[in-house]
């Protein structure tokens, strides 16, 4: 009897091991993009979607070209030649760096249409890459199917992300049940990412300057702390993310020897007396610029043009 082909979609090098460990069969892919930051339109043809993204990564994270290209463009047709597989398994957490790449993935795999996909996500704050052997056999063995709906809905909900306008995006998730068990959550949190309509502040950080606010931290106590938070967890920010969110709240922050205290600035910050000037990034599809911005309202909850 012919073996059915399964390709496994890896969310990064450190699942590697354990999956390598944990003995399941099937071919492997690497997914290395993090397609949460930086730009993602798309409006754009394939070809210059990536040439966006390596453009971004490289400046970004101090990647080579050439390393851009190994770790993610030579692993691309792997993925164009799904549509040949009889499942394609992907693995990812919950939270939203995790689940941006799910959706873009679930958005590629519509066309290539493999005979089965299926998920595997721990529960939220538990990490596939932390997992036992015998853990991940588990996790497999209890993947979660995708009927055609909760495929096509995916596709829908990539194509919001990566638009221009966000209260699209946020209309949608508003309006309508979402079928994945982690998207909302995980969109929730992605729109908490622009700026705050009345001090300027994202999320993430006023969360961190509220941690501030109550202590005094070394830099690594602080990024665990954030960590251990519901919201810092949910993010699935790495080091790089979040020195970048340090280098950008500088002004709010003193630093005395090795560790870091809420300076009077933050401190205005928190109280509405100060507004942060918005920084030029993509949020997805969306550019904000200083001038020119979406902002997300505390009281209602809700994103709105500034």
């Amino acid at each position: 009897m012919k073996k059915l082909s399964t390709l496994h979609v890896l969310n990064g090098d450190g699942t590697m091991p354990v999956f390598t460990t944990a003995n399941i069969p099937g071919k492997v892919l690497v997914w290395r993009e993090v397609l949460s930051e930086g730009p993602a339109v798309a409006s754009l043809p394939e070809q210059e979607f990536w040439q966006q993204r390596q453009a971004y990564i490289t400046a970004t994270y101090l990647e080579s070209p050439e390393g851009y290209q190994e770790k993610v463009l030579q692993e691309l047709p792997k993925l164009r030649a799904s549509g040949g597989m009889f499942e394609v398994v992907l693995w990812f957490d919950a939270d939203l760096m995790c689940q941006v790449n799910l959706l873009y993935l679930l958005h590629h795999l519509s066309r290539q249409h493999p005979k089965i996909i299926s998920i595997c996500t721990p529960p939220p704050g538990q990490s596939i890459g932390l997992m036992k052997p015998k853990e991940l056999q588990q996790l497999f063995e209890n993947r979660l199917q995708l009927s055609d709906s909760q495929q096509k809905q995916a596709h829908a909900i990539w194509l919001l992300y990566a638009s221009p306008d966000p209260l699209e995006l946020q209309r949608y998730l508003t309006e309508n049940i979402i079928l994945l068990p982690h998207l909302q959550q995980a969109l929730h949190l992605h729109l908490r990412r622009f700026p705050d309509c009345g001090n300027g502040l994202n999320y993430p950080e006023r969360v961190l300057l509220e941690l501030l606010q109550t202590e005094r931290f070394t830099k690594e106590e602080l990024l665990k702390k954030f960590w251990e938070t519901e919201s810092g967890n949910g993010y699935g920010y790495g080091d790089s993310q979040l020195e970048h969110i340090l280098q950008r709240l500088q002004p709010a922050i003193d630093q005395e020897e090795n560790h870091l205290t809420i300076s009077t600035v933050g401190k205005q910050l928190l109280q509405g007396k100060k507004a942060l000037v918005p920084e030029s990034k993509w949020l997805g599809g969306v550019l904000i610029k200083p001038a020119d911005f979406y902002c997300f309202d505390d009281k209602s909850q809700l994103l709105q043009k500034s």
